[in-house]
């Protein structure tokens, strides 16, 4: 029998290392990672399960192996962990382009066939994480806990599984509103294991179903507070249902019911960040609401972790690969604190892509990663103010954000599609370099990607709708997986 190709790496005996102390607690601050735990012992006290969540978190920016089946460590910074995956999606687009370095097959989308490490390292990383959400949802439903820490720990894992099921989803199919019927990813709801048979994949809409059930169902039994910010509570799980909603285009009241939860509910008191100007990495700021934390010593994926000082930073010691298209920098005014582009850092002869440089992010070993930010979560609520036809809300919410980051900025008196391309546009004013909003936004909306010349190193048509906007499957998983079609990629 084919073994289940997405534990490859080891994960149904738990493999994933974990931490314990008898002498503090300080090992439940932040997700910490060094040693290995059978799952037989994982369930029996709530302290051990709560490491077993810091390990998942902590697999997050992890020097993530594309094949340890060799015994060599083929790991790379585009394949480091979560962040990694953000960022390939960012460089995708138009906004800031990329030298010769990290992630530069993504930045000229020539990454998608079935063999190659991103397409491998964005299916296993996922679904490997699918599978430690089931094994904490079976083991703690097994375990002699009271209900209310097994209501907490079972929403977690709720939350962590919707969570990558919609990384796939986004990762590996179409847009979903083109075709929801299209079958192509498995779903997961149970613990797999070494021997298991690969599941079949399902319509997109039962996907997507399966996703919004269970975010729908945690939010219930999380809790507010948490461990640090690098951990999942309702707030989290309410801005990764806003974001599902935006991408299923469905419930426009719950995108907004969502991003309100999630933000506060106060436009004007969310968005206010000390981190612009100052080196966009410390997770601490009252804005941010999930990140990656970083210590830059024994909490530290040094350069693997790939914040994106690490590739965009030329002030520091870094890879100092990535520019800002010309084209986009001159959009943001002078008196825009968000304008961190620097002109002709490297003279006014030099190459014509080179030409900005953006200082938005500092690269240090202890600078954390952002993940979701409220101020996003505003952007999310104008959005969805605007599609439920409140037209003076949505500008008045978009101001909130506006006016914070420019004193001089002035109340949008658009209307209609010139309304939501600002509100869309000002997600990529405010999010550039974070987590891919201008491709996710040009995938959901059908729209294209153009990058013109000189202002790239390479410039690209992406058509609407087109398949660069989504991977083939893995050659790896089709082979392993029976209920795959080798015919799935063609």
């Amino acid at each position: 029998m084919k073994k289940n190709n997405i534990l490859k790496s080891g994960v149904y005996m738990l493999l994933l290392t974990l931490v314990f102390t008898s002498c503090s607690e300080d090992f439940l601050e932040e997700p910490t990672n060094t040693a290995g735990i059978n799952e037989s012992i994982v369930f029996t006290s709530k302290e051990i399960t709560q490491a077993f969540i810091s390990g998942i978190y902590a697999n997050y920016k992890g020097q993530w192996d594309d094949d340890i089946t060799d015994g060599e460590n083929n790991s790379s910074p585009d394949s480091g962990g979560l962040y990694s995956m953000y960022f390939a999606r960012m460089i995708k687009g138009s906004d800031v382009g990329l030298g010769s370095t990290h992630f530069r097959f993504d930045y000229a989308h020539e990454n998608r066939e079935p063999t190659y490490r991103r397409t491998i390292f964005s299916w296993f990383f996922n679904y490997q994480s699918v599978n430690y959400a089931n094994t904490l949802i079976t083991g703690v439903e097994e375990s002699n806990f009271d209900e209310t820490v097994k209501k907490e720990f079972i929403a977690i894992g709720k939350t962590i599984r919707a969570y990558h099921h919609f990384q796939i989803a986004l990762e590996f199919a179409p847009n979903y509103n083109n075709d929801r019927t299209i079958e192509r990813l498995p779903l997961y709801s149970s613990k797999a294991s070494g021997s298991s048979e690969g599941n079949a994949p399902v319509p997109l809409s039962e996907f997507y179903a399966s996703i919004l059930k269970d975010l729908k169902e945690a939010i219930i039994d999380l809790p507010t507070t948490r461990l640090g910010k690098s951990y999942i509570n309702k707030a989290v799980a309410q801005g990764i249902l806003a974001r599902v909603l935006l991408v299923t285009q469905d419930d426009w009241q719950g995108a907004s019911d969502a991003a309100k939860a999630a933000y506060g509910g106060d436009p004007a008191s969310a968005v206010v960040s000390s981190n612009w100007g100052a080196g966009f990495s410390d997770m601490q700021d009252d804005e941010w609401l999930w990140a990656l934390y970083q210590d830059g010593a024994n909490e530290s994926a040094y350069y693997w972790v790939t914040t994106p000082g690490v590739i965009t930073d030329h002030l520091n010691l870094s890879y100092q690969g990535a520019y800002g298209n010309r084209l986009f920098a001159e959009k943001f005014t002078a008196s825009d604190i968000r304008n961190t582009f620097v002109k002709d850092y490297y003279g006014p002869t030099a190459i014509p892509y080179r030409q900005y440089i953006f200082t938005k992010f500092a690269f240090a070993f202890d600078s954390d990663a952002p993940l979701m930010r409220k101020s996003e979560m505003v952007l999310i609520d104008a959005e969805a103010q605007y599609h439920m036809g409140n037209e003076d809300v949505a500008r008045n919410t978009l101001f909130a954000l506006q006016s914070d980051r420019d004193p001089n900025a002035v109340i949008s008196s658009n209307t209609g599609q010139d309304l939501l391309d600002e509100i869309l546009f000002e997600r990529r004013k405010e999010l550039y370099g974070e987590i891919g909003v201008e491709w996710f936004d040009a995938k959901r909306y059908s729209l294209p990607i153009n990058r013109t010349s000189p202002e790239h190193r390479v410039p690209i048509s992406v058509p609407a709708d087109s398949e660069l906007f989504f991977l083939k499957i893995p050659q790896t998983e089709i082979d392993a997986n029976p209920n795959i079609d080798e015919s799935i990629n063609n």
